[in-house]
């Protein structure tokens, strides 16, 4: 329902605005003057403005985010969050929410189960990127998401394949399933991601100079940027990836993707991994790990063989401080810096101003 006025009689006849739940007296008693104010109201004049709730915004909100503008995975992602754990918020005006309903709506979160992981992702990621357009349409001025505390997230390592067992893989993609070489070879030797790969054009590669282009991405059937800036990039690659790129039918055929399905079509990483990838580890006794393991078999092996770390990120798209903090394991110092070294004389152990060699301290 629309705001409206609305008399009220136990409160000698004064009219009140009415928005939802929000009630707010007009302090008249006539008629034309509360109707002046209502207009005024719905205006936005004199500092009044409609109390808009979250789900009103919401069901405007996610209108406007299209393929086009983000990702299908990120856009099911917000869908997702909201029907199932945040449309209990539909009738809080956007002015209620403040950081003690973020914290009460993390604890009922934490309670059913959810990971702080899950539960961060929902709160400050789908509803801040909520919050953060309605501030944008100057509908809120606050921002309690800045103020909400978060402890910190115990972040899981890489689960790399090892080169051997990397080997045995595309072996066994070579002599089973010829069609899919290419696709895993490629990934396990360039370390792409494969949404990456997925969206890879015959006019982004030079099969002859072994130069490829990687300035989109591809997931759930639609195309948009790299995940991050620094995943724009060009790449040579190896004589062996160049070799498996010129096996693919689709360039005899005058196909446009690179890599395409069985039927034609451009890959969905995802949909493959889960009816393709599973299996052949299965049969070769290899321990399962997700298909994105191969990117980090990649880089994985790169730092083994003493590749410049940032180098290494700046080939596979990503910060020098993932892959410092993900790959490069320990931090070491040299052994005389670690050991402690006996003093020569009494002369050499100056403790600081006014404690000179030969000086009393008393």
């Amino acid at each position: 329902m629309p705001p409206h006025i609305r008399q009220r009689w136990d409160r000698g006849s004064v009219w009140y605005l009415v928005d939802g739940r929000y009630q707010k007296s007009t302090r008249t008693t006539k008629k034309g003057l509360a109707q002046a104010r209502l207009e005024q109201y719905i205006q936005g004049q004199f500092g009044l403005a409609p109390k808009v709730t979250i789900g009103e915004y919401y069901e405007r909100w996610i209108k406007t985010k299209t393929a086009l503008l983000i990702r299908r995975s990120l856009l099911k992602t917000y869908r997702q969050h909201w029907s199932c754990y945040l449309s209990r918020l539909s009738a809080i005006p956007f002015a209620s929410l403040n950081v003690s309903s973020l914290i009460q709506l993390r604890e009922s979160l934490s309670s059913r189960g959810l990971s702080l992981k899950t539960i961060r992702n929902i709160l400050d990621g789908t509803l801040r990127a909520l919050w953060r357009d309605a501030m944008a349409e100057e509908i809120v001025d606050k921002n309690p998401f800045a103020l909400l505390q978060w402890p910190a997230i115990m972040r899981q390592k890489p689960d790399p394949f090892s080169a051997e067992e990397r080997d045995r893989i595309v072996a066994w993609w070579r002599a089973k399933d010829f069609f899919y070489f290419p696709w895993v070879a490629t990934l396990f030797h360039t370390g792409m991601r494969p949404s990456e790969a997925a969206a890879l054009r015959w006019t982004d590669i030079d099969v002859e100079t072994r130069t490829i282009a990687i300035v989109k991405s591809r997931d759930m059937g639609a195309e948009a940027a790299p995940k991050t800036a620094a995943s724009r990039r060009a790449i040579t690659v190896s004589e062996e990836v160049a070799r498996a790129l010129k096996l693919l039918p689709s360039r005899a055929l005058g196909i446009e993707h690179v890599f395409v399905n069985k039927y034609g079509e451009p890959m969905y990483a995802k949909k493959w991994s889960e009816h393709y990838w599973r299996e052949p580890l299965k049969k070769l006794g290899i321990r399962h790990r997700k298909f994105y393991a191969t990117r980090h078999t990649f880089i994985t092996e790169a730092i083994r063989r003493g590749g410049n770390p940032l180098a290494v990120a700046q080939y596979c798209g990503t910060s020098l401080a993932m892959i410092q903090a993900d790959y490069c394991g320990p931090l070491s110092l040299d052994a005389t810096v670690l050991e402690p070294s006996a003093p020569n004389s009494s002369e050499s152990m100056v403790a600081g101003p006014g404690f000179e060699p030969g000086t009393s301290r008393l």
